[in-house]
């Protein structure tokens, strides 16, 4: 049997749960506390895997799991591991929120047939007293009322990516609109959520590299509407900043320039008369 190596740090709770996770299960482990006796051989292992951990501007996340091979980073993406191996790939990413809330966990990057192991992890993260972050890109609308069902979400982040004609483009894999528009009609009952939008750029049919403009952003604001049923959604637009971009292509663009941002809100309030962009 393969043994997990766990890295943890002094005094670190969540750590804690996913140790308790494993010994109710039967996993047997290793425990390297990255502030005690294992300082050395996790930086060692960081050396070896600094492409695989995530390091934000409060440090690096705990706990960190390997079975030598697979790195899984923070709780969430931990005990999603730890209950069905590779399955959850896409439902779990790092999280970076401290305390009792926890993220990193997305309704619409999974294969909706691992459902049912999808929402075990949401129960077992809740059952001990946490707060669950999640968002959505609207796909996967019958796995998101299955959350809202359980009440395992706190906190739902939709991120509605542009409009109908764009939307299967921008998220690089087909999307059913209707889908999109079912996550839509149940926002308002979860206990808090949000509506935003990244101003992107986008590869047009000829090639070339340009923003999402004033008019699409209309239309997503209208999209908006027809999924909610109201003009009275908070929206926030973000913009889109290209030093922080993954391909390199975007990093080469100009950030959009703030005397020109005012013409999406504008555009975006014929259909959402709430919406706001962020730090403008």
């Amino acid at each position: 049997m393969v043994q997990i190596t766990i890295y943890t740090a002094t005094g670190c709770t969540r750590c804690k749960i996913v140790k308790r996770f494993m010994e109710e299960r039967g996993i047997t482990y290793a425990e390297r506390d990255m502030k005690a006796e294992g300082k050395e051989e996790f930086q060692s292992f960081y050396k070896a895997n600094r492409s695989g951990i995530f390091r934000g501007p409060d440090g690096i996340e705990f706990p960190i799991i390997t079975d030598g091979e697979n790195i899984r980073q923070s709780i969430g993406a931990s005990i999603a591991f730890l209950h069905s191996g590779t399955k959850l790939n896409g439902f779990f990413s790092v999280g970076t929120l401290h305390k009792e809330w926890v993220d990193g966990i997305h309704v619409s990057g999974g294969n909706p047939d691992n459902t049912e192991e999808y929402l075990a992890v949401l129960r077992y993260l809740k059952g001990n007293n946490l707060k669950l972050q999640i968002d959505t890109n609207g796909k996967n609308s019958l796995i998101l009322q299955q959350v809202l069902r359980e009440n395992l979400a706190d906190m739902l982040i939709v991120n509605i990516l542009g409009p109908q004609q764009l939307y299967s483009k921008l998220s690089e894999k087909e999307i059913d609109i209707d889908d999109v528009k079912a996550s839509l009609g149940i926002v308002a009952n979860f206990p808090k959520s949000k509506i935003e939008t990244v101003i992107v750029p986008v590869i047009r049919e000829d090639g070339t590299i340009s923003f999402l403009t004033p008019e699409e952003i209309g239309e997503t604001a209208k999209l908006i509407e027809e999924g909610t049923g109201s003009k009275k959604n908070h929206y926030l637009l973000k913009m889109f900043n290209p030093k922080e971009a993954q391909e390199s292509k975007f990093r080469l663009l100009d950030p959009l320039p703030n005397k020109l941002v005012f013409a999406y809100r504008t555009k975006a309030r014929t259909y959402q008369v709430f919406t706001e962009i962020e730090n403008i």
